[in-house]
């Protein structure tokens, strides 16, 4: 787009020349030499009762009327800034920062064309002013900024929208006179003035690239920093739009110290009968009636007495002893049997007694208590808005797939003691914490068993316990919270029996089984969060620090694996017993 600095001649009535007689002209030149005059003197008191200020137009006397309402325009606009300033400079503690557009260029020509750079806030106004007259300005594009001509040395350029463009000045020969790179961003004035207010104690600098907002700087804590995003974001409607670079002035790293306790009491009962007969010799008919207990809670007999009656005719003790026939073989059942060598009878497979062939009266009973304590305590340091994991105990193997030749591939599981958790440094002495702790192991209550078609082998996969927390709190530096109240009671019970016999009395029992489990656990978590910095590897100590392994003499003779620790260092003063001694 190219514009001429010709003048208006709408704006500028030419006068005619004295020698030229016309109705009016006389009272014409008046009015002209009046309307100077006044805005001559008008334009000088103005600059002698304002100070110079940047972006002041005092050559503005006798120029057209668009020319002046555009200085107008760009007059009201200072104290806009002004005011933001302001607003920055009465809060000491604050410095919000904008970048400081020129709103005069004055070109030098030198040798010849000259170019600049000019950064426009959008909806602002910078004054170009020239050396010497300008003909033509060519402006690539007109809808990022808007050329006023006002004289033939002062141009004013009006940010429109955002973006590029560039302006190029020529005078009446020609000749490039400016070549002006023009970049129009967002106007960051009113989110330095916001802030300002929000954020006292932040050092943030705001600038703006096309339709987005960079801040950086120093802020105290995360909270900060996330408050200035959300702030930026309302000014520029897309939250995607506000860059955030800017940094945590204050201490970042939490440590957090955990305390897992977990006890766990579990009893045990299991009582049956074992009976059954077989009556009949093998190879004739036989009658069989029997019941067996079956544990429906823990699945079989944990263990305990086995004891009662038990016959079996099919194998009988033989012996050859004379007889008239010679030798014959008969059974000895002892001494009673009046055969001296009756102790070298062989066990032989007969057919068995006609009669009770073979029976069994058996009882069993068992009965555990069982008590477990847990304790862990984990300390485990991480950055603020970054994640962190502990676990003290195992894994163990779950096939979970097999290809065509057989091969198995596995897929391990952790148990055990497990802590994880991210913080978020809030203020100044402000943590918030996300924690997630986690205590199991392995049961083979939950077990999966598989046998083999081909090998015939049993593949048996464990169950966990598993007792997990998950929660969000939020700490000072050095306070405790404790999550307890976590209790689990289990009871399972089982009386298996035959329907109608368990209600006899008396011999009711012996037609009944029962088991009995009982399981009552608490867990309890307590955490601390430390806001921490580094220090010196000199101030850290090991458990290891001092130790002094025995040698052959005191391992031989005395059976000590360690002959003691040393004295502490230096300036160091321990209390109470300390390090690790193998007694």
């Amino acid at each position: 787009m190219t514009h001429s600095l010709r003048p208006n001649p709408r704006a500028r009535r030419p006068v005619q020349s004295p020698g030229v007689h016309s109705p009016g002209a006389w009272w014409r030149r008046a009015t002209c030499v009046a309307l100077v005059v006044t805005s001559l003197s008008t334009g000088l008191a103005e600059a002698s009762a304002a100070p110079a200020t940047q972006g002041s137009d005092a050559a503005l006397v006798g120029a057209p009327k668009r020319g002046r309402e555009a200085a107008s325009r760009r007059t009201h606009a200072a104290p806009v800034a002004v005011s933001a300033q302001a607003t920055a400079t009465d809060m000491p503690a604050t410095l919000v920062q904008t970048p400081v557009n020129e709103q005069t260029v004055r070109v030098d020509l030198g040798g010849g064309g000259v170019s600049r750079s000019l950064t426009l806030p959008r909806g602002k106004s910078a004054v170009i002013e020239l050396p010497v007259d300008a003909r033509d300005v060519v402006v690539s594009n007109p809808k990022v900024a808007e050329v006023i001509l006002s004289t033939p040395r002062r141009v004013y350029l009006l940010g429109q929208t955002a973006g590029q463009t560039d302006a190029v000045f020529f005078d009446a020969g020609g000749r490039q006179l400016l070549r002006l790179d023009v970049r129009v961003d967002q106007d960051v004035s009113g989110i330095a003035q916001t802030l300002g207010r929000m954020l006292p104690g932040a050092q943030l600098h705001v600038e703006a690239v096309n339709d987005n907002v960079i801040l950086s700087g120093q802020v105290p804590d995360a909270a900060s920093a996330d408050k200035a995003v959300r702030v930026a974001g309302g000014f520029v409607g897309k939250p995607d739009n506000v860059i955030n670079m800017m940094s945590i002035a204050g201490p970042e790293q939490v440590m957090l110290k955990v305390r897992i306790v977990e006890v766990n009491r579990s009893i045990i009962k299991q009582l049956g009968f074992d009976l059954s007969t077989l009556v009949g010799q093998t190879g004739m008919n036989q009658y069989l009636a029997g019941i067996s207990p079956t544990y429906g809670v823990n699945g079989a007999l944990m263990g305990g007495l086995t004891g009662g009656y038990q016959i079996n005719t099919t194998s009988q003790p033989e012996l050859s002893v004379p007889c008239a026939a010679g030798t014959c073989t008969q059974v000895v059942h002892g001494p009673s049997s009046g055969i001296p060598n009756w102790n070298t009878a062989v066990p032989t497979a007969t057919a068995g007694s006609t009669g009770v062939n073979q029976a069994k009266a058996l009882i069993q009973a068992f009965e555990r208590v069982g008590l477990v304590r847990t304790l862990a305590e984990p300390n485990v340091t991480a950055v603020s808005g970054e994640s962190a994991k502990f676990l003290a105990g195992g894994e163990f193997p779950v096939p979970v797939s097999q290809d065509s030749t057989g091969r198995i591939t596995v897929e391990f599981k952790q148990y055990g003691v497990g802590l994880g958790f991210s913080p978020v440094v809030l203020g100044p002495g402000r943590i918030s914490l996300k924690v997630s702790t986690e205590v199991s192991e392995i049961s083979s209550l939950n077990a999966f068993s598989s046998s083999g078609s081909s090998t015939g082998s049993t593949l048996v996969i464990p169950g966990l316990n598993v007792r997990r927390v998950e929660t969000t709190v939020e700490l000072p530096s050095g306070g405790a919270l404790m999550l307890a109240g976590l209790l689990q009671n289990t009871t399972k019970e089982t009386l298996d029996a035959l329907p109608g016999l368990m209600e006899l009395p008396v011999i009711g029992p012996l037609f009944r089984s029962r088991d009995f489990l009982n399981n009552q656990s608490e867990l309890v978590v307590i955490i601390t969060p430390y806001l921490v910095k580094g220090t010196s590897p000199d101030q850290l100590a090991t458990p290891a620090d001092g130790l002094v392994i025995a040698g052959d003499f005191e391992t031989d003779l005395l059976g000590h694996l360690n002959s003691g620790f040393s004295k502490p260092a230096a300036g160091a003063t321990y209390q109470g017993p300390y390090g690790y001694v193998v007694e």
